[in-house]
């Protein structure tokens, strides 16, 4: 039997511990989608002692309420272990969410597309 394909392929890269994610261009972040994304992510951040991760948006053309669910509860847990989340590169209409939403106030979100510093 062959493995299950992931249907949200994500790039992942690391660098002294820190994890930056980024998402092929044109993709939707949806119900459909979201508790794999939430477990890829978690997979990330479990166990970790001040864990950083940097979510990069740039690929990102449309998210939903589920997902923007999904990124508080994840900020929550990176929080309370001490940790950082970051999203960073966010496309125009998905920083219009964000602002609309005013999860810009409560999530960290950069400009720039570089990953979170310690």
């Amino acid at each position: 039997m062959l493995p299950k394909q992931s249907v949200l392929p994500l790039l992942v890269t690391e660098e002294d511990g820190r994890y930056t994610v980024r998402f092929p261009a044109g993709t939707t972040l949806s119900e459909a989608n979201a508790e794999e994304l939430s477990r890829q992510l978690q997979a990330l951040t479990d166990g970790k002692e001040c864990p950083n991760l940097t979510i990069d948006l740039g690929g990102v053309t449309m998210l939903t309420s589920v997902i923007l669910s999904k990124f508080i509860g994840l900020n929550r847990k990176v929080e309370a272990a001490k940790g950082q989340l970051a999203l960073v590169n966010l496309t125009k209409l998905v920083r219009e969410i964000f602002k609309a939403t005013k999860l810009d106030t409560i999530l960290k979100i950069n400009d720039a597309a570089n990953p979170v510093s310690a």
